[in-house]
């Protein structure tokens, strides 16, 4: 509350605090009012300040890491799935609760400075402290770090909103335009891929622009068998049949497949013969091993049938 007393306004300024204002009633004495203010009255009201701080930040910090585990955990699938296919969709505990505690830290992290930088403010004002040339100091290396720093604050923002969508992850086969390969290491700034030829690329977030993320959820290929125009179709499409469903029977093959193999049928029929699609759907990160078991288990079968693949060599 401002005061009228002229005498207490010169020892404690226009808005006296009530420790000031109570020694300059009780002891009349300048000094020992100004040193009441400096000792007691500001240090209690700066230590006032940072219990509050304290207090708001460790609020603020459990909102946003119990909101971040809401957004994170709470994430619905779209597509309906068999019953078979649900197998498609484990839950990854450990996954998840890695990038809950990134994205909590990132975003707590940011609260916190905000809360606490505005706290040395308060305090610095407390203590009488102008503020203007340390504001326009501020200014002028915020200006200067903002314009260095462009890419890296937009590499950031990317990387935060692709863990907070969970775009990829470590040990993911992604596409990336380009390079495709397994991510070994993803920050903030920057996702490590490992191609498939061995090649390390770093690449920053902020120029990502699509992410082909090939191990999500589930996998699903097609094998395309071409047999000449003579060769009996309906004999090609039983013995792939046959040996798509013995090749389904394997322990080591069933655990992958996430529903029988699906016989389409004739894909295409153009000059180099007709050719047969087998679709086969595994777990994701599975499909090429199980692909591979099928087409020698397809090959297998249709030298027994004695379908032809190619035309018959011209003997001389």
């Amino acid at each position: 509350m401002a005061t009228t007393d002229p005498e207490l306004t010169k020892v404690c300024g226009e808005f006296p605090s009530l420790i000031c204002r109570s020694t300059w009633n009780w002891w009349h004495n300048e000094f020992v009012s100004k040193l009441s203010e400096w000792i007691v009255a500001k240090p209690l009201s700066a230590a006032v300040v940072v219990l509050i701080a304290a207090l708001v930040n460790r609020y603020v910090r459990r909102v946003i890491i119990a909101t971040i585990d809401r957004v994170t955990t709470s994430r619905e699938l779209t597509a309906i799935v068999s019953a078979q296919d649900a197998r498609a969709f484990p839950t990854s505990d450990a996954r998840q609760k890695a990038r809950s505690r990134t994205l909590a830290a990132v975003a707590s992290a940011t609260v916190s400075a905000v809360i606490w930088s505005m706290t040395v403010l308060i305090v610095l004002g407390i203590f009488g402290i102008k503020l203007a040339p340390l504001f326009a100091g501020a200014g002028i290396a915020a200006v200067a770090v903002g314009l260095g720093s462009q890419s890296l604050v937009k590499d950031c923002i990317a990387g935060f909103f692709m863990l907070l969508e969970d775009q990829c992850g470590v040990g993911d086969d992604v596409n990336l335009d380009f390079c495709t390969g397994t991510v070994e290491d993803f920050t903030l700034r920057m996702t490590r891929v490992r191609g498939f030829d061995g090649t390390l690329w770093s690449i920053p977030n902020g120029t990502i622009q699509r992410v082909g993320n090939l191990s999500r959820s589930w996998a699903q290929g097609n094998i395309d068998i071409t047999v000449w125009h003579a060769a009996d179709v309906d004999r090609a499409i039983d013995a792939i049949t046959a040996s798509a469903d013995e090749t389904a029977m394997l322990p080591d093959i069933a655990e992958q497949l996430l529903q029988p193999p699906n016989m389409v049928g004739v894909e295409r029929v153009d000059a180099t013969g007709t050719t047969i699609r087998l679709v086969i759907r595994t777990r994701a990160g599975k499909l090429w091993p199980v692909l591979r078991e099928f087409r020698l288990a397809a090959k297998h079968h249709l030298d027994e049938a004695d379908v032809a693949l190619h035309p018959p060599t011209e003997r001389r």
